[in-house]
């Protein structure tokens, strides 16, 4: 479903679909609890709470019952996810239907994204914009290395650390997911296509959050944990 935002009609998509073989965990990531509620269950709230309608969950293909319990009383259409991540993708807008002008595409894997960075995310969206996502600066000394020998350092000074939601005119993310190849996000297809010549335009970031920080490795649990408590303590 999607919902307008002025005359744009803006939808959302939550990719879910991954096993989070990196957290060692039997279940699928996006079914783990930061204080007591599944990550996916916060991502599909965060992207309702800005105005994107009812979502649509790619969730792992043999998986679908647990999602289903996971977001009992949410308002979501749930897909069977693909081989790959853009093939994830392009079944959970294949599963929008041709509504929406406007896309998001949201990764469980970041439950916290304050509801203001994906306004302004799909507030950029307009003019020659082909993409737009939420960024951070890159804080580390960057280094590249072979195994575990230092070969160089790399120049941070224009480099950023790219969140979600990524947002996209439905015509362009259509485009860039109906060529060959994957992706480890969909910003990386729509800068294939603006290299190749079929796209004419830019990619964009917007000032993201500490917050939008993504549950990758073990640890990750026990920041975002602590991340949520300082969130929650904001808002009362």
């Amino acid at each position: 479903m999607a919902v307008s935002a002025g005359d744009v009609a803006v939808g959302g998509i939550v990719v879910a679909a991954g096993m989070g073989q990196r957290l060692g965990t039997p279940s699928p990531k996006a079914l783990l609890e930061v204080g007591g509620i599944p990550l996916v269950r916060h991502a599909v709230r965060t992207l309702v709470a800005a105005g994107l309608g009812s979502p649509v969950v790619v969730h792992p293909a043999d998986h679908r019952s647990g999602f289903a319990d996971a977001l009992r009383g949410d308002e979501v259409t749930l897909v069977p996810g693909g081989a790959s991540r853009t093939d994830s993708v392009r079944a959970g807008v294949a599963a929008l239907g041709p509504g929406p002008t406007i896309v998001a595409v949201h990764d469980a894997a970041r439950p916290l994204v304050p509801v203001d960075v994906v306004r302004r995310t799909v507030s950029a969206v307009t003019g020659d914009v082909l993409a737009a996502a939420p960024a951070v600066r890159v804080a580390d000394t960057l280094k590249q290395v072979d195994g575990d020998t230092v070969v160089a350092t790399v120049d941070r000074a224009g480099l950023r650390g790219v969140q979600t939601p990524q947002v996209f005119p439905r015509e362009v993310l259509d485009d860039v997911l109906a060529c060959p190849g994957d992706a480890t996000d969909e910003l990386t297809l729509v800068e294939r296509g603006i290299a190749e010549g079929r796209l004419l335009g830019r990619v964009v970031v917007v000032a993201g959050s500490a917050f939008g920080m993504k549950v990758t490795f073990p640890e990750d649990l026990a920041i975002v944990e602590a991340l949520a408590r300082v969130q929650q303590e904001a808002a009362t």
